[in-house]
């Protein structure tokens, strides 16, 4: 009877239980009113639960009195009660603690909290629809320690990135990329990366950090994240199409002096005459030798520059389901340069891919697939700025291109002509994948294993027609090919353990991979006719024909191992180590090992914070370790042969030459390098505050040796682990929130770098040689001990010879003019030659940064962001022409304000005339101030609100924006831009041969209009 009752209570029970089941729907959205996709909705104490949708709304069964509970990263998990309502409205609220902070380290990823090393993150929201090519075009100012410099304005044209300075002199200074976990090497091609699929880019700084990469990571590594469907809700997949259309033109446009100035400073000039005193005479009488009448004049840069443009599509579809997720986009992206005949064209497709085969496996690939043609810039702009002249006209009295230089009649190059007729394209294809398989082999214990490659075929195709002025001979063709392909194999266990108060998180693998490069050269002359351009090149005369193939490999293996220590999240330790071998060093010295060592101790753990009202966060960190740098080309260590003909019996005949001096015991660079750091977060992080100190000395530099009594050899230095140089510095990055309510926001970041470089020593030469401008000037730059690398000599520029007593007093009668220039005898022998040069400056800023400032009003947003440099130094090449009026050559439009007697006598320009058949040095007047400050964007979005006129039904989010790019510069320096390089192709001594400026391709202001949307 008992049981009986017992169980009728329970049947009652279940029945009321039954009815008190409800069906609850509601939306979940964020602080800002914006809805929250995927976020997990749980009956708590049940397994019954749901994922809201894209657009934020959920649905699910709940009986009254039960808890909802709402978690979702990145937000604080919320708890709800339900009563008798059908509908629970959520806002959730971020998790300030959780923020950004996951940030990708070699080989995995890591909390901010946990991690002791010195790492520099830039996110998809900083990069995404900024009018350029290459990813770092768009980095500059935006991380500490980074500081990236653009080589001039050429579409797809690379930059100088250098992270805490030079590091090497003949070796690598080029940061080490790493492309979705493939290591893509120091001369990856960046122009073969979509911007906009770009997830994040983390910038490896400190030993802690770069020792995982062994011997490649001393000049830094940059860690490049693509995008992929984790995170998003279960379902549908959301396909966004983004398109932007950018108007360009020529910025900061140099000034050269106009055709009727030039023909008064060249008459001025051929009326100087010296007189019987020696000292210098102007001779009004002397006929005129230019009409300024009848003396056409042309504005060259007008004629070659154009209107520039840019068309950029994006389509993307994203997705995630229960066991995979996926990212696959495709771009298009059309740039026209500023200068008529330049351009990019390129194709982009890519496919990232994750699939969970099962509990404990799974398995994902990274697939990027590019295709794209560079107009190479068919004009010498540095060229025309210096040396064709304003006098001097587009076209002859015939119709035909004009040839001549108007005063030296010397043949020269027509820029019109050139635009017109020469043909110079590069044709560039790359593959670059890498696939995973990982599996959980027990508890906490998984392997991963990667293969990846990376295939790169370029072709330049080069023709220079017959009827070209300079061409007397006939066309001229070349075809050069070049194909590399990177296999790379690593292989990682990973151990995870989590105790009460301690975690260990253990990785240790062994990876190998083989880099290939194969090469092709074919050229002829004399062709007798311009049909088929460089397609066949068996139509120029056979004897002028050049062929050539080349052939390298290098190999390296490396084992690898880090070991992350907590305890209760206060203090850290990291131990990192890495054994590389590399086939580049001879028997004995292939294989080193690079360790290091960093800790952390998070202070706002502590129990005496913890009643803290203000400081949120409060870490200290340091490391110290070693990285290497094995930056030499392959073969080295081995004796080299040459081709070369000879005549033998009255025959012409192939042999070979001895080539290189193999460099015998040479082993890798050794940077070691120590770092301290503070991280500070203040009333619930609105201010963040992070900064660092480094000091890195590299010993053992891989340095050129000269060499004496190699009879036969190509070369004529060996490499040498010789000499040291040392790089220190502070990092400052700040985050604020200003404001924040419920229609406004305001952020604001900066960040603000220095860094001293100082060359320790040089096996014994006060200096070496490091560059000359290609004139009568001398030297130029130098390696000197005891200053920074590199630094800018020459003499000291005094101004202008006032009076003869002063001629007479420096002992150049007879050699120097009134109103001629006058330089420093520094060792008094009445000479100006090498010997009297002095340090004149460098181009290492004092430091550089980048300020940006967001503002968001309900559902627009101006983005405003500043970057700069100061305290740098830039060598104008042009300086010595543009000065002294030699040869005939253009000059600046400063010697407006000349010294001419009788008429500015005080003047420290030089006259037209004595200058230009002086020997002037390289001197103080080539230094310019480097400093500037650029208003880098100006964008304006607009997140257009989609509850009305029906919009929702067709897409999910649409948005409009503008940008302005390069739209204000500050600045004292006269040649146009100054972020140059001159010396860009970053091998050899170029490597640091930073800061010459000649005239470059010039860069451009753009203004952009954009529309993003997604279904």
């Amino acid at each position: 009877m008992k049981l009986k009752r017992l169980l009728l209570l329970l049947l009652f029970g279940s029945m009321v239980s039954l009815q008190a089941q409800q069906n609850l729907t509601g939306t979940i959205t964020d602080e800002s009113g914006q809805p929250l996709p995927g976020v997990n909705v749980l009956v708590k104490g049940t397994t019954v639960g749901t994922v809201a949708d894209f657009d934020g709304n959920y649905s699910i069964e709940a009986s009254e009195g039960a808890t909802l509970e709402f978690s979702y990263l990145g937000f604080v998990t919320k708890s709800v009660q339900v009563g008798n309502e059908t509908t629970i409205n959520t806002v959730l609220q971020e998790d300030v603690a959780l923020l950004d902070e996951v940030v990708v380290i070699g080989y995995g990823t890591s909390t901010k909290k946990d991690l002791v090393s010195s790492v520099s993150s830039v996110k998809s929201d900083v990069l995404e629809n900024q009018p350029v090519a290459r990813v770092d075009q768009a980095l500059q100012g935006r991380a500490t320690g980074v500081e990236v410099t653009s080589n001039n304005g050429t579409p797809g044209s690379g930059s100088t990135i250098r992270i805490r300075g030079n590091s090497s002199i003949n070796g690598n200074n080029d940061p080490l990329y790493v492309i979705d976990g493939f290591i893509a090497g120091t001369g990856f091609n960046l122009n073969t990366i979509n911007v906009n699929d770009i997830a994040s880019i983390e910038i490896l700084k400190d030993a802690t950090a770069l020792s995982i990469y062994g011997t490649r990571g001393a000049s830094g590594v940059i860690l490049i994240t693509t995008k992929n469907g984790k995170g998003m809700a279960p379902g549908k997949p959301v396909v966004a199409i983004n398109h932007y259309q950018s108007m360009q033109g020529t910025a900061n446009r140099i000034d050269i002096l106009g055709g009727q100035d030039f023909v008064n400073y060249k008459n001025e000039s051929y009326q100087f005459t010296p007189g019987p005193d020696g000292f210098g005479l102007t001779d009004s009488t002397l006929p005129l030798v230019l009409n300024p009448e009848t003396t056409t004049t042309t504005d060259w840069l007008d004629l070659v520059e154009q209107p520039g443009s840019i068309s950029n599509t994006d389509v993307s579809v994203t997705g995630n389901s229960e066991n995979a997720n996926y990212f696959i986009s495709g771009n298009y992206f059309n740039q026209k340069g500023v200068l008529r005949g330049s351009g990019l064209e390129r194709v982009n497709f890519r496919t990232n891919l994750d699939v969970r085969v099962s509990d404990r496996f799974k398995t994902g690939i990274r697939a990027n697939i590019t295709h794209y043609k560079i107009e190479n810039n068919k004009v010498d702009y540095g060229g025309i700025v210096s040396q064709v002249l304003p006098i001097r006209p587009v076209y002859l009295e015939d119709g035909s291109f004009s040839f001549e230089n108007p005063i030296s009649a010397g043949l020269e190059r027509n820029p019109e002509a050139d635009i017109q007729l020469r043909v110079d394209h590069d044709l560039v294809t790359q593959v670059i994948t890498n696939a995973y398989v990982e599996y959980e082999i027990a508890k906490n214990l998984s392997f991963k294993s990667t293969f990846g490659a990376q295939l790169n075929y370029k072709k330049e195709n080069n023709y220079l027609p017959g009827i070209l002025p300079e061409r007397v001979n006939g066309g001229f063709g070349r075809i050069n090919t070049t194909f590399t392909k990177s296999i790379l194999n690593e292989n990682t266990l990973n151990y995870n353990l989590d105790l009460d108060d301690h975690s260990i998180k253990v990785l240790g693998g062994f990876t190998w991979q083989k880099d290939n490069n194969e090469s092709t050269r074919s050229e002829a002359d004399q062709f007798p006719n311009d049909v088929v351009l460089f397609n066949n090149l068996a139509l120029g005369d056979a004897s002028t024909a050049v062929v050539g193939s080349g052939y390298s490999q290098r190999t390296l293996s490396s084992f690898l191992g880090r070991v992350n220590y907590g305890y209760k999240s206060k203090y850290l330790l990291t131990l990192v180590g890495r054994y590389d071998g590399s086939s580049v060093f001879e028997t004995g010295n292939k294989y080193a090992f690079f360790p290091s060592i960093g800790a952390a101790w998070n202070v706002d753990e502590e129990n005496f914070m913890a009643d803290s009202n203000v400081i949120d966060r409060f870490k200290l960190r340091g490391s110290y370790g070693i990285v290497g740098e094995q930056g030499v080309k392959a073969y080295n260590s081995l004796a080299t042969y040459n081709n070369t003909t000879t005549v033998f019996n009255g025959s012409l005949i192939n042999g070979v030459a001895v080539g290189d001096v193999p460099s015998s015991g040479l082993s890798w660079e050794t940077t070691k390098q120590l770092d301290l750091g503070i991280e500070l977060g203040f009333l619930n992080n609105r201010i963040t505050f992070e900064a660092d100190y480094y000091r890195k000395t590299t010993e053992d530099l891989l340095l050129a040796v000269a060499l004496s009594g190699q009879v036969g050899a190509n070369s004529t230095t060996q490499l040498q682990n010789l000499g040291s140089v040392r790089n220190s510095g502070f990092e400052f990055g700040l985050n604020t929130v200003n404001v924040e309510n419920d229609n406004f926001q305001w952020e604001s970041n900066l960040s603000i770098s220095s860094n001293n470089s100082e060359i320790l020593e040089l096996d014994g030469q006060e200096y070496i040689t490091l560059q000359s401008t290609g004139n009568q000037g001398g030297n130029s730059a130098r390696l000197i001990v005891g200053e920074s690398l590199p630094t800018f000599v020459g003499a000291k520029y005094l101004g202008t010879y006032k009076t003869a007593d002063e001629i007479i007093a420096d002992g150049r009668e007879g050699r120097s003019f009134i109103g001629g220039p006058r330089y420093e005898d520094v060792n008094g022998d009445s000479n100006i030659n090498d010997e009297d040069s002095v340090v004149l400056g460098s181009p290492i800023p004092d430091f550089y940064g980048g300020f940006r400032n967001t503002f968001t009003y309900k559902d627009l947003t101006l983005d405003i962001f500043f970057h700069g440099s100061y305290g740098s130094e830039i060598f104008n090449i042009r300086t010595q022409t543009a000065y002294f009026g030699r040869g005939d050559q253009n000059v600046d439009p400063i010697v407006l304000d000349r010294w001419i007697a009788g008429v500015n006598e005080t003047s420290d320009i030089p006259r037209a005339g004595p200058s230009n058949s002086l020997f002037n040095p390289n001197s103080s007047l080539n230094i310019e101030d480097g400093s500037y400050l650029r208003l880098k964007t100006l964008s304006l979005n607009y997140n257009v609100p989609l509850e009305s006129g029906g919009l929702s039904d067709v897409f999910s989010s649409l948005n409009f924006y503008v940008t302005g790019t390069n739209l204000l510069l500050f600045t004292d320096f006269t040649l146009g831009d100054p972020e140059v390089n001159n010396f860009s192709d970053g091998s050899g001594l170029n490597s640091v041969s930073q800061g010459f400026a000649s005239g470059q391709y010039p860069y451009a202001k753009s203004i952009t209009l954009g529309i993003k949307v997604e279904f």
